[in-house]
């Protein structure tokens, strides 16, 4: 039988952990609030960043058999980061409302984008040392 080791982690490494998820608690996108609007058949969201979203009901999966009493008990959960319907007993997180609302495809070629635009220190030294060959040769015409 295999001897489990031991974690490890040091209190500086803990202390760390503790800042940095601070940290991300006060920058992070939030839900502060979130009802059930029975005119657009839609659950709206109001967001930390002051954005509003509002999901169709028929496309978010736990929720497209709810009726408008069933949804009048939706909750924002612990972390803010999610909705629950104790009596749909089902709930949707808010990565997935935003791809509902905006579509996967939109989400993926934004985050494509935002990956390209971040510079790693190998990237911006391929950078440096092709800016000194004279940077990208000109382009023909034909």
């Amino acid at each position: 039988m295999k001897k489990l080791g031991r974690i490890l982690t040091t209190e500086a490494e803990m202390r760390a952990a503790i800042r940095e998820g601070r940290k991300r608690d006060r920058t992070a996108t939030k839900i502060l609030a979130a009802h059930y609007d029975r005119v657009r058949d839609a659950i709206v969201v109001e967001l930390s960043t002051g954005a509003m979203l509002s999901v169709p009901r028929r496309v978010i999966l736990g929720f497209k058999h709810g009726s408008p009493k069933t949804l009048a008990d939706l909750e924002i959960m612990a972390g803010k980061e999610a909705l629950w319907s104790d009596t749909l007993d089902d709930g949707v997180l808010l990565e997935q409302l935003v791809v509902l609302a905006a579509g996967e495809e939109i989400i993926g070629m934004l985050g494509a984008r935002i990956n390209a635009a971040k510079k790693s220190p190998a990237r911006a030294a391929a950078s440096r040392a092709n800016g000194t060959k004279g940077g990208r040769p000109r382009t023909r015409v034909a």
